[in-house]
């Protein structure tokens, strides 16, 4: 990773530990991401709840040339936050910020979309990844955050991606707790969510 890129993401760090209302991965999970962006190299990136663009700038910073981030925030002034973050960090050029509603604006998204970075609103997960499910490319990965950490609120959500054929999905125990979803290269599931 780039120094610069490494010293905005620390000075963010400091910056989050002064706040309450930052809602970022912890640092093991936010390397974890970005282990997978280099290995995944997607081409388009949608990350549902944006806060202060810590884990953005992790995915942003592992983007192959031409890599693009759409991150959604319904709270502008965590978005002009972590714009400033990106703009010190040389990486406007690689994401698109999005402020509303993320169930107004994910089925406007186009496709494909590669990776989806899914930690906002627990209990509309089902729905978040329902609306991007028709532009899913083969082999995308959904990455939830807290699967331990609101296992209860989540545990709709996990049941459902595990019984859908076209999703291989797994817990990771790292940070709050992932649950890595990859989309199957054929498969397309007419499942109805129950």
């Amino acid at each position: 990773m780039q120094e610069r890129i490494e010293a905005v993401i620390r000075e963010l760090e400091a910056f989050m530990a002064t706040v309450t209302d930052a809602r970022a991965l912890p640092r093991p999970a936010a390397e974890f991401l970005h282990a997978l962006i280099l290995a995944r190299a997607p081409r388009q990136v949608v990350e549902i709840g944006t806060s202060y663009g810590y884990s953005g700038l992790w995915v942003a910073a592992g983007l192959p040339p031409g890599g693009r981030l759409i991150t959604i925030d319904r709270q502008p002034h965590k978005h002009d936050r972590a714009r400033s973050w990106f703009e010190a960090a040389g990486l406007t050029d690689r994401v698109e910020l999005r402020t509303g509603e993320a169930l107004d604006i994910l089925p406007l998204l186009p496709g494909p979309i590669d990776f989806v970075l899914n930690d906002a609103d627990k209990p509309d997960s089902i729905t978040y990844i329902e609306s991007v499910l028709p532009n899913l490319s083969e082999r995308a990965i959904i990455l939830t955050d807290n699967v331990l950490s609101h296992a209860a609120l989540l545990e709709p959500f996990m049941s459902w991606v595990r019984r859908r054929p076209e999703f291989f999905t797994l817990s990771v125990p790292i940070g709050n707790g992932m649950d890595l979803s990859v989309r199957r290269a054929g498969r397309v599931s007419t499942e109805v969510r129950a």
